[in-house]
Formats: C-alpha cells, sequence, structure tokens
C-alpha cells in the first residue's frame, strides 16, 4: 500500500479538480466538450504516436507473454458487450465504452511508475511490450465496435470500404498506424518535432482525467452504479485472474508473469471514458467506471504486489 496511494493518489485529485470546477461554475459542459475535443483529437494521437514510435521492443516478441494478456483482455471485452447487451440493454454502440471499461488498463499513468518502483529496470521488456500493443489491439477494436458493428445496430449497412474508412478517418487508428510504421523504419520524430509531441503527450493524462470530474458533477451519485460495478468486476477481479491463469498454462516467466498481472490489476484507463465522450455514449456510466476500478485498485494492486514481492 505503501507504494500504491503515492502514485494513486494523483488521479483522485485529477478527478476531484474537474468535479470542483464545475460544481463552483468555472466550468460547464461546453468547457468540458472542448476540453475532450483536444485530448480525443490532438493529446491522445501524439501521445499514442510518439509511445508506438519510440518504444523499444524485443527483436523476437515474446508471443507467449502476448497471447496470455491479450487473449484474457479481448475476452473481457467480449465480456463487458455481452453483459451490457443482455443484462442492462445497452445499444450496439454503447457495448463498444463497456468492452474498452472491462478491460482497458491504466498503463501509462499508472502501471510504468508502480512496475518500476516494485520491479526495477528488469521489468522493462514485458511492461514496454503490453504497453505498446494495448492501444493498438484494444482501441481498434472498441473502434470498430462503435463505428461498424454499432451502425449495423441502426439498421445501416456499410458496405466494406466504407467500414475501412470510418475506422481510419478516426484520428486514433492513423496514430497507431503512423507510429508502428515510424518504430519499424527507424524514423521516429526527433529535435523540435519530439519536443512539440512530447509537450501535447503530457496534456493527455491530466486533461482526460479531469473531464471525468466534470461529467461526475453533472450526474447522481447512485445513479448508474449497477452496470459500472459490473464492469469493474471484469476489469479488477476477472482480469488479472484470467491473465494469471494464461501465463501459468502458456509458461510464461515468473518475472514477467508478475509484471503482466500487475498491469491487468491496474484500474480501467482513461480512454474507456475518452472514447465514452467523443461518441456521447454512457459517459456516466464510464466516468464511474475510472473513479471506483481505481478505488478498487488500490487495495487489489497492494495484494497482488505483496503476492509478487
Amino acid at each position: 500500500m505503501d507504494i500504491v496511494l503515492p502514485i494513486i493518489a494523483p488521479v483522485f485529485g485529477a478527478v476531484a479538480l474537474g468535479f470542483l470546477l464545475f460544481r463552483s461554475g468555472l466550468f460547464d459542459e461546453a468547457t468540458e466538450d472542448g476540453l475532450a475535443r483536444f485530448v480525443y483529437h490532438v493529446a491522445i494521437p501524439a501521445l499514442l504516436f510518439r509511445s508506438l514510435a519510440n518504444a523499444d521492443l524485443p527483436e523476437v516478441l515474446p508471443w507467449n507473454l502476448i497471447l496470455a494478456f491479450y487473449l484474457p483482455s479481448v475476452l473481457m471485452f467480449g465480456s463487458g458487450v455481452w453483459i451490457t447487451r443482455l443484462g442492462f440493454a445497452w445499444d450496439r454502440a454503447s457495448q463498444g465504452v463497456a468492452g474498452m471499461g472491462a478491460c482497458y488498463s491504466n498503463m501509462v499513468m499508472l502501471g510504468i511508475p508502480l512496475t518500476h518502483a516494485a520491479f526495477g529496470a528488469s521489468a522493462a521488456v514485458p511492461l514496454y511490450t503490453l504497453l505498446a500493443l494495448q492501444s493498438t489491439v484494444l482501441f481498434t477494436l472498441a473502434t470498430w465496435t462503435i463505428e461498424v458493428y454499432g451502425a449495423r445496430g441502426t439498421g445501416v449497412h456499410l458496405p466494406w470500404y466504407r467500414a475501412v474508412a470510418r475506422l481510419f478517418l478516426n484520428p486514433v487508428i492513423p496514430s497507431l498506424a503512423l507510429g508502428v510504421l515510424a518504430n519499424v523504419t527507424g524514423l521516429a520524430s526527433t529535435g523540435a518535432l519530439d519536443s512539440w509531441l512530447e509537450k501535447l503527450a503530457a496534456a493527455a493524462q491530466g486533461c482526460a482525467l479531469v473531464s471525468p470530474g466534470v461529467s461526475l458533477a453533472q450526474y447522481r451519485i447512485r445513479g448508474a452504479l449497477g452496470e459500472a460495478l459490473s464492469l469493474v468486476v471484469l476489469k479488477n477481479a476477472l482480469h488479472p485472474l484470467l491473465v494469471w491463469l494464461c501465463c501459468s498454462l502458456l509458461s510464461v516467466r515468473h518475472d514477467w508473469t508478475r509484471v503482466a498481472v500487475l498491469l491487468a490489476a491496474m484500474p480501467a484507463g482513461i480512454n474507456g471514458y475518452v472514447l465514452a465522450k467523443r461518441y456521447r455514449l454512457r459517459e456516466e456510466v464510464a466516468s464511474k467506471v475510472i473513479v471506483l476500478s481505481t478505488l478498487v485498485a488500490s487495495v487489489g494492486a497492494s495484494l497482488e504486489l505483496g503476492w509478487a514481492l
């Protein structure tokens, strides 16, 4: 707990700041909308591009580690879709937001410092391998669910070329693709361009965490708790448990297993809320998932570290 609380506390501080700014009248819905637009169209693409372009990936990818982490992640995504569809009658597009809440970990703001603090430099390979792939895999899956699968739910039939166009006109997907291309070709940004991207990327986490605080101030505390808690159970309990099980079945190294389970035990990442705000889908649930999941993770991550160390 001594390691976890100093790292998790700023998350609550940023959310609380957004809550107070709205309740004080300094921020309103238009301010939140502008903040969310900046995060989605500028800060998050800069963060994703720069993270992937500069990621130090191993020459030979550890496929057993990747499968052990992302098979459960995709399963949790599908479980979030299934639960909200059958249990809460959510529309198809909204189910993409549920999927993200059920599996997308806060690896950047919480996962990196906690992993380094707990395991040191030896954890770099599994940490940055999983970090580099998370947005590539899960953002793409969520965008497809909202844009393509969600459109089918409205009775609209999208030809394949329009479906592909929807994905690539989304600012997140091109930033992922360009980041991978820059990494593979060695043409990552340097100098003034990299400094500019770094400053934009640095704004992503703080701005994105203030935004759900503003959102929370607009809703009743008890509203939509059933939906939010269902996703928190998937993210905070089942996700790390299944990652540990898959690591055991796929013979992942013990030291790498510790890192994978800790990352799975991280709370729901802010990008689930960013998507909800961008598409105006279940923003109340997405904001509450962030807060509740972070509360639960402050205990869960401490227990996991006690087991690992």
